[in-house]
């Protein structure tokens, strides 16, 4: 029987849901006896799953760094101890299981989404390469799914030594897959020879389970559909942390009073938790916010998609609710500011409906919404069209035949 480790993951963003199920349910297709172990960041109640969940978070990752599993005795005290302390049982048993997971595993899969570039800190970037110590400290094979990397232009005098790490610790990489062309280049400009390119997996994959796939029988929450005629409109906090916060609250309530004076039927959506409190924030700068529905709560990624495909378009900044859209068919009027929203929209042929959020101009983004409003079906079938096409391939599959 084939054992796996995925790292890089976790459950509250729908985003990096999406990709370890992604991930997940295409290898147990190739390898049904298999035994998958994710290793997330954040998760809650992973009782209610129908897979297993070990928490790769800020106390496990000091137990591996400082090797504290290999004295049992010690880690167990700690753990008790830690447990106490932040009133949580999360981590009894876990480290134990983690370390056999690692011992019998066949190879990890790191499905990180971003975290090594200068558009976070170097100590972002550390968890990366943690990862890949410890697959190297077990003596096992690592694959880095497709994820952004770059740029490598951090505010430090000197980054010359940080470099040469990533670059030791990436070339032990069996092989790592570069999301876009921007960190394609970044990674082969330090004489990396192990990368290749490829699209997300969630739209990479055609396998893709239900809500009911990953939930235990007792965990499915019903939920109502919006009319099929309606637009989504899709929030994140990230982007008030790359733009100016008051101009961006301004620019998101200048849309939602644009599609409200189109006449369109608009539900504001969250993809991760992180976004919840910004609603009401936005919904206060808005004319009309009566005429604003909003689907609350949180939903499974599966539930997420399942929701997306119910919209005739939807006006999105976070990267995997644009891949969601896509993936159901669904175009999307792009609020980005990396190269990862070009590189996915050049993909489906809607570049032209990116705006750089970090300097936007509302009379073009109120032109793309307007010729959005009047194209979507001709736009949807277009994205239908390649998404055929990118779905001929399985970089999963790719990347299981390179173990071989």
């Amino acid at each position: 029987m084939r054992k796996f480790v995925i790292t890089g993951i976790q459950m509250r963003n729908k985003g990096s849901q999406a990709m370890f199920l992604s991930l997940y349910y295409t290898l147990r297709s190739l390898y049904p006896d298999c035994e998958v172990v994710g290793f997330a960041n954040k998760y809650d109640h992973p009782e209610q799953y129908t897979f297993n969940m070990l928490p790769y978070d800020d106390y496990t990752r000091r137990v591996f760094k400082y090797h504290l599993n290999k004295i049992l005795p010690l880690e167990s005290l700690l753990t008790y101890s830690v447990g106490l302390w932040k009133k949580s049982d999360k981590w009894n048993g876990k480290v134990p299981a983690m370390e056999k997971a690692l011992r019998e595993a066949d190879a990890i899969f790191d499905a990180s989404g971003y975290t090594l570039g200068s558009g976070w800190s170097k100590q972002a970037g550390e968890l990366l390469l943690q990862t890949i110590r410890i697959a190297r400290s077990y003596n096992k094979k690592i694959i880095l799914m497709p994820q952004s990397f770059g740029p490598f232009d951090w505010a430090d005098e000197d980054n010359s030594e940080f470099l040469a790490r990533i670059k030791d610790e990436l070339e032990y990489c069996l092989k790592i897959y570069a999301r876009e062309k921007e960190g394609y280049d970044c990674l082969t400009s330090l004489g990396l020879t192990n990368v290749a390119l490829s699209q997300d997996m969630v739209i990479r994959e055609k396998i893709f389970p239900t809500a009911n796939d990953i939930h235990t029988s007792l965990a499915a929450k019903p939920f109502d559909l919006p009319p099929e005629d309606s637009v989504g409109f899709i929030i994140n906090q990230n982007v008030f942390r790359i733009g100016d916060p008051d101009a961006v609250l301004d620019l998101y309530a200048k849309i939602l009073d644009r599609l409200i004076d189109n006449g369109e039927n608009v539900y504001i959506i969250n993809t991760s938790t992180a976004d919840t409190n910004l609603v009401n924030s936005v919904l206060g700068k808005v004319c009309k916010p009566e005429h604003i529905k909003i689907i609350s709560g949180e939903h499974s990624s599966p539930t997420l998609i399942e929701i997306i495909s119910r919209f005739k378009y939807v006006v999105a900044s976070r990267y995997h609710s644009v891949v969601f859209a896509y993936r159901s068919g669904v175009p999307a009027v792009i609020l980005g500011w990396a190269s990862k929203y070009t590189d996915l929209a050049e993909h489906f042929e809607q570049q032209d409906y990116v705006v750089d959020i970090r300097d936007p101009d509302t009379g073009r983004i109120f032109q793309q919404i307007d010729r959005m409003s009047a194209e979507h079906a001709n736009e949807s079938i277009r994205i239908k069209g390649a998404l055929e096409s990118i779905q001929t391939s399985s970089v999963v599959r790719e990347a299981v035949s390179i173990l071989a």
